[in-house]
């Protein structure tokens, strides 16, 4: 299977609420990382129980949706999505996502969510990078 092949089918489970069907795509040593959470998800247990949380914990009409999604690579996949209810498109519920196969296994070994924010700074978040960045640049020592 593609990239895109793949990460179709695991949507597609994750949808059903079928983790066993989900996590057959994910590699045992995989790295997820969901900006929605502080630390990356290292390992295939860890993944799964990422999917089991986000399983068991939205409404059962709560689906994901592929919007657009990268061809040509067999082992590399780029996407957006958004999420539906009831087949509504869900506020603030869209994201970008990249997912990286094993060349060994075929399976996710590397993805990386980014979920739109609940609250947009707009410009402000120009002021907030000016504001911080003396602060950065002395801890990082530059």
């Amino acid at each position: 299977m593609s990239a895109s092949e793949v990460v179709r089918a695991m949507y597609a489970a994750i949808n059903r609420r079928d983790v066993e069907g989900a996590i057959a795509f994910i590699d045992e040593n995989c790295v997820y990382q969901d900006f929605n959470f502080p630390q990356p998800f290292e390992g295939k247990a860890a993944v799964r129980s990422l999917f089991e949380e986000s399983c068991n914990n939205v409404p059962p009409t709560l689906t994901f949706v592929i919007d657009d999604i990268t061809a040509g690579d067999p082992l590399a996949v780029g996407m957006t999505w958004h999420v539906e209810l009831d087949g509504i498109a869900f506020p603030n519920g869209r994201g970008a996502s990249f997912y990286r196969l094993s060349e060994r296994s075929g399976k996710v070994i590397f993805a990386r969510d980014i979920v739109e924010p609940p609250v947009k700074p707009g410009k402000v978040a120009f002021a907030i990078i000016r504001l911080v960045s003396p602060l950065v640049r002395r801890v990082l020592g530059r």
